[in-house]
């Protein structure tokens, strides 16, 4: 190639010469400019860097994010470093001349914390030596947080299930390859050993699996995207319990499964069990207490009768005899309406605090001494006393020792246990905290077949040993009105037991007894208010035998009248019987306000058939002296209106 002489051209020669030299470095540097144009048109942050970890280049989504360091070590860019980072990613591609990735933080154009990614490629010559590298950067700030939130996230929601009150699980194939502890829980499992060994169909009890498995299979077969049920199932330990599943559809592991929740409902039935029973016995009580009203003002009139007529008969002769029976009988009939109100409700108790602990020992030893059944007592000493209705509480024992009779005909032992007993909110039982006494009544009998047992307490059923439903029924309602509660366990071929809890007193009382006594007759004149008239015959009757005169009135606008007159004229009634509810008329309730209006030491007592009266159970407060329940007895006559008349003799 021959070498130009610029000196031995014209200025012409020269010009044309320099103009083709533009030109070529034109055409050289096209290319690189080609490259420059499509990096800054990429979008993607690029740096080129030498050998020397120098900066070569940066296009402007690189700077846009770390700051313009061209001509600049990176580590000292990059990270204010002296020396190369030990995972530098172009330092790998430099060491074996493959790409490398990494994430770390960093610090952006502005000096902010951010994370990137950075990737290197290795650039090489016509040679194949690498002579720098191609650095790449994404800022994955935004990505991080969401990866973070998720992370979270899903813990947060890992750990609500982990620690639910509720059973979590996914089913497939018949089997549950999830479950959350609190589901392993309630069937008495671990939740490796639900997963690894049992099958659905392990844990749900026979006769309820083809209700399970129908939707079970509606659900697998996406003919229904939900489905809530409730079944028995059997725990580990073999107790039966009821349980809530809610299952929705889903895909699990690629194949279709279910995942819902668990919810142990066994003390919810229970509760819903009792409720229903309450509400059965709450349904009654219009009706038994106005047929026990009506009963109880016909046998205050055959009562009475009957012990007039024995007054007139003498002892010894037979026909003293019948009218001793009838009595008995009239008594046995008086305590069947109390039954009736009682298991309706219809009969409030009239508490006094007493001490039950050898009257239980008495009540027990009587109820059975005419049976082949022997009692094995285990009184606790020192029993806490009870605000009780004495009566009503024997008549509840007396019922439920009925039903063990009758689950022994061949004989044999009942076990009666009494303990002071403190109950805690979370029993499960449907009491308040607090002190109670547990009386505890088992027998050996025949026992209770399950599918009476829920019924045990219906006033509408017997069970298998023909136990009278309303017996047991009244002896319910007689604890629950106690502010009780009473349970019952029973095995066929084993026996049955009674738990029945009350209230104890935790103030300071002596133990006492009462009996009834005899009063002297009695004198002056009672005022009767009664709207049936064969009780106002027969009550004038009984009061003439106690010694006392009568004045009869139908209702209590008469009664006020009569009452008014005898003040007005200086001979004041002694006392004033009046009927709690008048037909067509002012009764009791409304005619006391009336009358202590007219005299405020008047002496006035109520008398009903309706001995489930607020005034009755509660008669001072109303005004009253002293009550009477219909149907009663001359003694009982003549006790009440002794103690209202002159006074309780101590």
């Amino acid at each position: 190639m021959s070498t130009i002489k610029y000196t031995d051209m014209t200025r012409e020669q020269l010009l044309g010469e320099l103009k083709k030299m533009e030109q070529r470095l034109t055409e050289l540097e096209a290319p690189e400019r080609n490259y420059r144009e499509m990096l800054e048109a990429l979008g993607v942050a690029i740096s080129i860097q030498d050998t020397g970890f120098k900066i070569l280049y940066q296009n402007q989504a690189h700077r846009g994010i770390m700051g313009n360091h061209a001509g600049g070590f990176c580590y000292r860019a990059y990270e204010h470093s002296e020396a190369v980072c030990e995972d530098c990613p172009v330092a790998m591609t430099f060491q074996d001349g493959i790409s490398h990735a990494t994430k770390k933080k960093s610090t952006d154009a502005n000096g902010k914390t951010i994370h990137v990614e950075i990737s290197s490629f290795p650039l090489r010559d016509e040679t194949g030596k690498i002579i720098a590298v191609i650095e790449t950067v994404r800022d994955i700030t935004r990505r991080i947080a969401a990866q973070e939130a998720l992370r979270l996230a899903e813990a947060k929601l890992r750990s609500l299930i982990e620690q639910s009150l509720v059973g979590i699980y996914i089913f497939q194939d018949n089997r549950l390859p999830y479950v959350n502890p609190k589901a392993a829980d309630i069937f008495g499992y671990t939740p490796d050993e639900i997963i690894s060994t049992i099958a659905v169909g392990d844990i749900v009890f026979e006769e309820d699996k083809e209700l399970v498995d129908e939707n079970i299979r509606k659900l697998i077969q996406d003919e229904i995207k939900t489905a809530q049920l409730t079944f028995r199932a059997k725990r580990k330990d073999g107790a039966v319990i009821d349980i809530e599943v809610q299952g929705t559809r889903t895909v699990y592991d690629g194949k279709p499964a279910i995942i819902g929740a668990f919810l142990d409902i066994t003390g919810r039935k229970k509760m819903e069990t009792e409720l229903i029973k309450i509400r059965k016995l709450e349904s009654l009580s219009d009706f038994a207490s106005g047929i026990a009203h009506e009963y109880n003002n016909l046998l205050t009139a055959i009562i009475g009768n009957l012990s007039l007529a024995k007054m007139y008969a003498k002892p010894g002769y037979e026909v003293y005899d019948v009218l001793t029976e009838a009595e008995k009988a009239s008594i046995r009939a008086k305590d069947l309406t109390l039954q009736l109100l009682t298991f309706a409700e219809g009969r409030r108790p009239v508490k006094k605090t007493v001490y039950l602990q050898k009257s239980l020992q008495n009540w027990i030893e009587s109820g059975l001494s005419e049976s082949r059944i022997t009692p094995e007592l285990a009184i606790q000493e020192n029993l806490w006393p009870v605000e009780a209705d004495e009566a009503q509480i024997h008549r509840a024992l007396a019922n439920i020792l009925s039903h063990a009779r009758q689950s022994m005909p061949g004989g044999g032992f009942i076990s009666v246990r009494t303990e002071n007993v403190d109950i805690e909110a979370s029993s499960g039982l449907p009491l308040k905290k607090g002190f109670y006494i547990l009386i505890s009544i088992e027998d050996h009998g025949v026992g209770i077949p399950e599918k009476y047992l829920q019924k045990i307490f219906d006033p509408f059923s017997s069970v298998a040993q023909k136990s009278s439903g309303l017996g047991l029924a009244s002896s319910y309602s007689i604890i629950k009105m106690h502010e009780g509660h009473i349970t019952v366990d029973s095995k066929l071929g084993v026996g049955t037991k009674f738990h029945i809890y009350l209230p104890a007193f935790q103030g300071s009382v002596s133990p006492s007894e009462e009996t009834m006594k005899l009063y002297a007759a009695g004198r002056g004149t009672v005022l009767v208010m009664d709207d049936e008239e064969i009780v106002r015959l027969v009550v004038s009757k009984l009061l003439e035998q106690c010694g006392y005169d009568t004045v009869l009135v139908r209702n209590g606008e008469e009664m006020l009248r009569k009452y008014k007159e005898a003040l007005e004229s200086g001979r004041p009634f002694d006392a004033v019987i009046l009927d709690l509810v008048i037909e067509g008329g002012m009764g009791g309730q409304e005619a006391i306000g009336h009358l202590l209006e007219i005299d405020p030491h008047a002496k006035a007592l109520i008398s009903s058939g309706y001995s489930n009266a607020p005034e009755m159970s509660r008669y001072m407060e109303f005004g009253f002296k002293g009550f009477l329940a219909k149907p009663y007895r001359l003694e009982e006559l003549g006790k009440v209106l002794h103690e209202v008349i002159i006074g309780k003799e101590e």
